[in-house]
């Protein structure tokens, strides 16, 4: 599930499509100005992230348009940040932390795998020791802000600006250097039920909200508190690197209900239309669903897809660049409204 932000407003989507009936919850929610941490770091767990430098380093025109994620083919660190919550008692154990890390990699190996398909070599680099003991690559972060999740998963503004500071502590590390990669996103865990959600980077953002991450509940608010599955965490990482929802209530402006209903006829087991398996329940020990050709060009593994002289729009697509606006104006769209609720 994407969230967009919108002139400065977060505009939330979600699904709940455990029959492949999907549910859209929104809110909106005004974003101001990055707080930064705090030199000394002091909610920090070990190993603690290295502050920001100032001043905030300029991004180039590229940058600015990709964000921290660009092409899903350019090499790219992933890195897991486990969030821990002590004053509520929400916090990860060590048998939790390694089943979350090993659905992140099986989740990359199926992303790796599906671009095989059309010619392609992702260069995801992600912590592959099994039990999230890569310093480098895995973290702990005790938070400051509460975390809410839920169904709507309606994470508060605190919550939101502090991950945007925390990414770009992260980003500064000196030992990511060693893995020469341009690209890097995060993967936050929240120990708590929810549904898990992307915040990209949107061309028109500029050199704002440059850091993209996801967010990844520990158990899924629909399933009676059974783990998120590691195909909403390939579906997650997929969001970083530019493949929209094809479910109903998509964000994306291209994505209108004549297309949503061509997927659902065409390519029911695209993991961009959902996470889930027919009989509403997920899959544990593989990824089941599929990358179709619709996502594929979306992702710019494909130079072209079927669907083009079908729908047109489709013409607009900048491989891994989010943009705000409809599928007919560049303008924004202004019609988001909170707690509306289309099913």
């Amino acid at each position: 599930m994407l969230r967009q932000r919108l002139n400065g407003v977060y505009m939330y989507k979600k699904i709940a499509a455990l029959v492949l009936a999907a549910a859209l919850l929104c809110s909106c929610t005004a974003r101001v100005s990055v707080q930064r941490i705090p030199a000394e770091l002091p909610r920090a767990e070990a190993p603690s992230a290295t502050p920001t430098p100032e001043p905030t380093p300029a991004f180039t025109e590229e940058q600015q348009r990709y964000g921290s994620a660009a092409l899903l083919t350019d090499p790219t660190v992933l890195v897991n940040v486990f969030l821990n919550d002590a004053a509520h008692s929400c916090t990860w154990d060590a048998e939790d932390r390694a089943a979350a890390v090993q659905r992140t990699a099986m989740a990359v190996d199926w992303i790796n795998a599906q671009a095989a398909g059309y010619g392609a070599a992702p260069q995801l680099i992600c912590d592959r020791s099994g039990d999230g003991s890569d310093a480098a690559l895995t973290r702990s972060y005790l938070l400051q802000s509460a975390i809410r999740g839920g169904e709507n998963s309606e994470e508060s503004t605190a919550f939101l600006e502090e991950m945007d500071a925390l990414c770009e502590s992260l980003a500064a590390d000196s030992r990511l250097a060693v893995y020469g990669a341009r690209q890097i996103a995060f993967l936050f865990y929240l120990p708590i039920s929810g549904t898990s959600f992307t915040m990209a980077h949107y061309a028109d953002d500029g050199a704002s909200f440059y850091y993209e991450y996801s967010c990844l509940y520990k158990t899924d608010a629909y399933t009676d508190g059974e783990p998120e599955s590691p195909a909403t965490f390939a579906h997650e990482i997929l969001h970083l690197f530019g493949a929209p929802d094809f479910y109903e209530g998509s964000s994306d402006p291209y994505v209108d209900a004549a297309l949503t209903a061509y997927v659902e006829e065409t390519y029911p087991d695209d993991i961009m239309f959902s996470t889930y398996e027919a009989d509403g329940t997920s899959r544990f020990d593989a990824i089941s669903k599929t990358m179709s050709p619709l996502t594929a060009y979306c992702l710019g593994l494909a130079e072209s897809c079927p669907e083009l002289e079908q729908f047109p729009a489709l013409g607009r697509v900048e491989p891994g660049v989010f943009r705000h606006g409809t599928a007919d104006s560049e303008e924004p769209t202004t019609d988001a409204w909170p707690g509306a609720v289309a099913v």
